[in-house]
This record gives structure tokens, sequence and C-alpha cells, in this order.
């Protein structure tokens, strides 16, 4: 990484520098990095609340009960077929819950 020796001073009025704090807040970035980021074409989304991670800790635990419940139905593989399509499907919504809150957009 090339060292940053450059350095540029802004004005701001009182407006924007506090919408500017708010959203390094919210983003959890410094304000150095968050306006790398915006040069680089990148807007840090907000990070996710507490509840975002109590969320997702539900979603692991029912994938754990399911997972149990397909190891016990092992013998009749219509009902694991079922088991793993419900599991298939939580997994996916994992996923796309973690894009749309923690992935920046560009």
């Amino acid at each position: 990484m090339a060292s940053r020796n450059n350095e540029i001073k802004i004005r701001l009025n009182d407006d924007e520098l506090s919408l500017l704090n708010d959203k390094v807040i919210k983003s959890g970035y410094s304000r150095e990095r968050y306006i790398r980021s915006l040069i680089s074409g990148i807007v840090p989304k907000e990070n996710p609340p507490l509840e975002y991670h109590k969320l997702i800790n539900e979603f692991n635990h029912i994938g754990v009960n399911l997972n149990q419940l397909v190891k016990q139905l092992y013998n009749q593989p219509v009902l694991e077929n079922d088991v793993r399509t419900v599991i298939n499907h939580l997994d996916d919504m994992i996923v796309s819950l973690d894009r749309q809150v923690r992935l920046p957009t560009k």
C-alpha cells in the first residue's frame, strides 16, 4: 500500500459536517476511511443493529435443529428431501439478509 503523504483541506458548513459525522458513526469507519471509500465508488452501509446479530443467531439455531431432524429422518427419504429444501431456503435467506445489511454498495 502506498503511503499517504498528501493532505487536503475541505470546508463544510455545520449541516454538511453533521451529516458526514452521522454517516461516519453509523458506518463504523474513520472519517478518512469513509471518504476514501466514497472516492473509490463504494458507499459504506450502516453497521447492522444488534437485532440483526440476534436474528442471525436464531437462523443458525433453526438450521441446527433442522439438521438434527434430517439425521433422525434419514430412513425416510421423502421427508429428508423436504427438510433439506427448507434448510437450503434458510441458508439462502441468511445469505440474502447478510448481503443487504453488511456489504457496501458500489
